[in-house]
């Protein structure tokens, strides 16, 4: 589903728009005008559903070249591995999204969030191999688009939020770290962490950006600082963001 020129949302699940698999979350695609920069994976139960939705916009799934990780969560990080295999794209992360990946469901917290009724029992997750790790504050390009890694902890110790610039435009793939209206989640995890996640809201108002496109629910194509400039209304007023509401699969 195009959402701007060189954008597209290609998965989106129960927590967004149902585009794809119930359990996957927002993931955004990047045309760079030299292959393909994939944002998350979603969970992997369904990679043929995105490979549909990308030919319906006219893009090759074989032209993905990259795939970028916010975090290690499985909604996030699950297809990675199918993905690489089936298009050898470069899959990207963070150091610490990387250590997460090789503690396995421990580390990302899916044997937590299975118990918990998130995930289904017969889920089964494949942890992803990363092919090259970006230091925070790192800048990567490829073809038009210019990506800077922005370290941004609080929904797990591992988040990374990635600006994506083109032309005199703005992207903010922000993950699982800020959504619309300035809302985080909540989440009984070992690595959450409201203080960090209130001090990454800095970190994200600092950047330019006008697109921003969160790991659930709405994205937006311009203004987007409004959303994170909401959650610092509130921490400023010694209140933690307002959280999002999740639906129960």
């Amino acid at each position: 589903m195009r959402i701007a020129e060189h954008v597209h949302l290609v998965a989106s699940g129960i927590q967004g728009c149902a585009l794809s698999d119930d359990l996957d979350c927002n993931c955004y695609l990047f045309n760079s005008g030299a292959g393909l920069v994939l944002f998350d994976t979603g969970a992997g139960r369904d990679i043929a559903r995105i490979r549909a939705v990308m030919e319906a916009d006219g893009l090759s799934f074989d032209d993905i070249t990259h795939v970028f990780l916010t975090h290690g969560h499985a909604d996030h990080s699950g297809g990675a591995a199918a993905i690489r295999a089936l298009c050898e794209a470069h899959i990207v992360c963070g150091d610490g999204t990387a250590d997460a990946l090789a503690m396995g469901e421990a580390g990302i917290s899916l044997d937590a969030a299975r118990r918990a009724g998130v995930y289904p029992a017969d889920y089964r997750y494949t942890p992803p191999v990363p092919d090259h790790i970006v230091d925070p504050g790192s800048i990567l390009e490829i073809g038009r688009l210019r990506i800077t890694a922005l370290p941004t902890p609080g929904h797990s110790a591992d988040h990374m939020s990635y600006l994506v610039r083109f032309a005199d435009t703005g992207f903010l793939a922000s993950g699982d770290a800020l959504f619309h209206s300035g809302r985080i989640i909540y989440q009984a995890t070992h690595d959450f962490d409201i203080a960090q996640s209130c001090e990454s809201m800095r970190t994200i108002a600092a950047q330019p950006f006008d697109g921003l496109l969160p790991g659930h629910g709405m994205f937006t194509v311009s203004a987007g600082q409004r959303h994170v400039h909401a959650a610092l209304d509130l921490i400023e007023a010694m209140s933690p963001p307002a959280p999002l509401q999740l639906v129960k699969l």
